[in-house]
């Protein structure tokens, strides 16, 4: 059984931490084996601004290129080329009021997302990237328990994991565990994991 493991950064380089240290080499093997790749889509389950902030992220740090819609669909993410999908969680009541959803809606378009985007040979990274205010109530939870599951990568930022949440979750799903700072540091840590 693969043994979990997470990646922290700090001051401008990775880190590997593992559960057993005997399995330092599977962890760089997995965080290598699946690279982010551009072009790279960005939606959010929740219609929280998670996704804009890791778009503007990677474009500070010319991961391009890198589009975002928070109305992504399956038929939207067909065919146009994309190498990794991003999805990040937190739901924003106001946002779904707006975009004139509920969570459930949110989580059937996202699953039907991550079939197209598997059915594409993509990448999916289930991100939390707006820290400890949107895991607030049922709907923060609903989104993120959909999204984690289906993804290759967990990414976060540290103060969403002020309660140790993502880590223990991290291990429990076999997950690999990007932690970053803070948003603005997001895309710096997926370019080193090109």
């Amino acid at each position: 059984m693969k043994e979990a493991f997470f990646v922290r950064r700090k001051n401008g380089r990775i880190f590997a931490g593992l559960a057993l240290a005997a399995v330092f080499l599977f962890a760089a093997v997995a965080v290598q084996a699946a690279p982010i790749e551009p072009p790279i889509a960005v939606t959010t389950c929740g219609q929280s601004p998670g996704a804009v902030m890791v778009k503007m992220s990677c474009a500070q740090a010319k991961l391009m290129p890198t589009d975002s819609d928070n109305k992504l669909t399956a038929d939207g993410l067909r065919g146009k080329g994309y190498k990794t999908l991003i999805i990040t969680t937190g739901t924003s009541m106001k946002g779904m009021g707006a975009a004139g959803t509920d969570v459930n809606k949110e989580i059937a378009r996202i699953e039907e997302l991550v079939k197209a985007a598997r059915e594409e040979g993509m990448l999916v990274v289930g991100a939390h990237v707006e820290g400890m205010a949107r895991r607030t109530d049922a709907s923060d939870e609903a989104s993120i328990k959909a999204v984690m599951p289906l993804s290759d990568m967990i990414l976060i930022i540290e103060d969403s994991d002020k309660d140790g949440f993502f880590t223990a979750y991290s291990k429990e799903l076999n997950k690999p565990l990007v932690v970053v700072k803070d948003a603005l540091g997001i895309g710096a840590a997926l370019a080193e994991l090109k």
